[in-house]
């Protein structure tokens, strides 16, 4: 396999930690104070082919079993309504690529995130909030090989969502929401061999227009884009590592129990610049309690 698509592949394999922070369908309706949310979620991803400036490049076999548990527990901060959050990734990654035969297991990155909601309408539906993600150095990294779970830097993620609900039919909310971030990133110094490989920013937009169906059962479209983050290593330029990735999806969400919900994504790549095109089949289950009444 040629040097430039090797690169290409192992640059774009840093990707999977940017899925791990995407968001679902309405994350961003705010739950009240005292709220503890346990979730679990599970991501089967695959691809098969590398594309480099748009066209297909090489055949190859990326698989990768991802699970995540995140715990999100909702507070005031003065006037405003916050949350604080800690998400654990872990799982099992492997890369069959001419000739190019790697694996990876453990755990991930870990990100500690929070979100100030500095608007709170709930009678309204109405919700402007402030994220700002880290992603700490924690994870599984072998700087011998291209596949790690972990990515050997720090990483922060800024971001700002507007949700607004209407309800168009009595008793049928629907949600339209908007997404805008950016990714920064510290340099890897032990990049395949001990190299430095260092990443500009990476600018994201995604977007989720859901329905009830009914009280317990809501569906969604789901639109993720990522652009940017064009990558160095030893400050010379990895040729067509500039990412431009977007992604469609469905979501359908049903409320089982009291504070119980289970949902379940399907979303496709439908235009990769440089990198592999992926399909994510994701399922995530949630439970929501009263923290305060645990310890009444």
């Amino acid at each position: 396999m040629k040097r430039g698509i090797l690169a290409v592949i192992c640059t774009c394999l840093l990707i999977p930690t940017v899925v791990r922070a995407d968001n679902n369908m309405r994350d961003y309706v705010a739950a009240p104070p005292d709220t503890l949310l346990s979730l679990l979620y599970y991501h089967h991803i695959t691809g098969d082919t590398l594309n480099v400036n748009g066209n297909k490049a090489a055949d190859l076999d990326f698989t990768e079993e991802l699970f995540l548990l995140r715990e999100v527990y909702y507070f005031n901060l003065g006037t405003w309504l916050a949350n604080a959050q800690v998400i654990v990734p872990f799982g099992h990654a492997s890369l069959d690529a001419g000739g190019l035969d790697q694996s990876s297991s453990g755990v991930g990155d870990i990100i500690l995130l929070g979100t100030v909601w500095l608007v709170n309408q709930p009678k309204t539906k109405t919700y402007l909030a402030f994220s700002p993600y880290f992603f700490l150095p924690t994870g599984e990294y072998d700087s011998d090989q291209a596949l790690n779970l972990g990515n050997n830097r720090w990483a922060f993620r800024e971001e700002v969502n507007f949700t607004k609900g209407f309800e168009l039919i009595p008793g049928h909310t629907t949600y339209f929401e908007v997404t805008v971030g950016t990714d920064l990133f510290t340099t890897n110094d032990d990049y395949l061999g001990g190299r430095d490989l260092s990443q500009e920013p990476l600018f994201n937009l995604e977007s989720h227009l859901s329905h009830d169906l009914t009280k317990e059962l809501a569906v969604s479209l789901d639109y993720y884009g990522h652009w940017g983050g064009a990558s160095e290593v030893d400050n010379i330029d990895i040729e067509n590592s500039t990412i431009n990735c977007q992604t469609v999806g469905g979501t359908l969400s049903y409320n089982f129990a009291p504070g119980w919900q289970v949902l379940f994504q399907y979303r496709q790549d439908v235009k990769t610049d440089n990198g592999v095109e992926a399909q994510v089949i994701q399922a995530r289950i949630y439970y929501a309690t009263d923290f305060g009444k645990l310890f009444h």
